[in-house]
């Protein structure tokens, strides 16, 4: 399927060029070619106003599908200017997954948003899975009332903890996942979403963070 539309976007692109040299061949005719004696015009060629047009057009169109098609490999970018709105869009970010898993080294999306909490603990006891991964152990007050809901916590007691702070949702739905990773201060902190097309060397990797801080919290004895 892929080779046939990247077939279809060749031939596409090929007609444009086609019609372009026809049409560019016809005006250099037109202003450069024709007899001394002055009698060819533009009624010489009376297809070059209606390709003339048609070459407009399919330049717009042409640079419309590959647009679209790379727009395809771009991830997703929001910027927050206040923790507010940081907040509101990982509550949202959150519903969307049936598994949600939280990387972070001092959990403030927790510690600091009552909203961000309780849809964490609404939507564990509605059966969706939550995993979160830290360097210290979550405070009692904090993880208390979350890991009676169903919420897993995994420590990984590590001395330097990774620079890697992102939250993966559907980890188990290979191609249906999304990563969100987030950087800079307020009013430009800027969270970036991957998904299977835009961003899945980001989310292998990801997996890779998951999965081997999983290995080591169960190496490491628990505080």
């Amino acid at each position: 399927m892929q080779n046939a539309i990247k077939t279809t976007y060749y031939i596409i692109l090929g007609v444009f060029v086609a019609s372009a040299t026809l049409c560019l061949a016809g005006v250099v005719y037109i202003w450069f070619l024709q007899p001394s004696n002055g009698t060819a015009k533009m009624a010489d060629l009376p297809y070059l106003g209606p390709l003339f047009t048609s070459v407009i057009i399919e330049a717009i169109g042409v640079v419309f599908l590959f647009a679209r098609r790379g727009l395809k490999y771009l991830p997703e970018t929001e910027t927050k200017k206040n923790e507010t709105e940081t907040f509101r869009f990982m509550c949202d970010y959150v519903k969307r997954g049936t598994t949600v898993t939280i990387v972070s080294n001092r959990l403030s999306l927790l510690t600091q948003s009552s909203d961000f909490f309780k849809e964490v603990e609404q939507g564990a006891r509605k059966g969706k899975r939550f995993e979160v991964i830290t360097p210290k152990p979550v405070d009692e007050i904090v993880r208390g009332p979350l890991e009676d809901a169903g919420v897993h916590f995994i420590v990984t007691n590590e001395a330097s903890p990774p620079e890697a702070r992102f939250t993966l949702v559907n980890a188990n739905r290979s191609g249906g996942e999304r990563l969100a990773i987030a950087r800079g201060t307020y009013p430009d902190h800027e969270i970036t979403i991957f998904d299977g097309n835009s961003g899945p060397q980001m989310i292998a990797m990801a997996k890779d963070i998951i999965r081997k801080s999983t290995l080591l919290a169960h190496a490491t004895p628990m505080d």
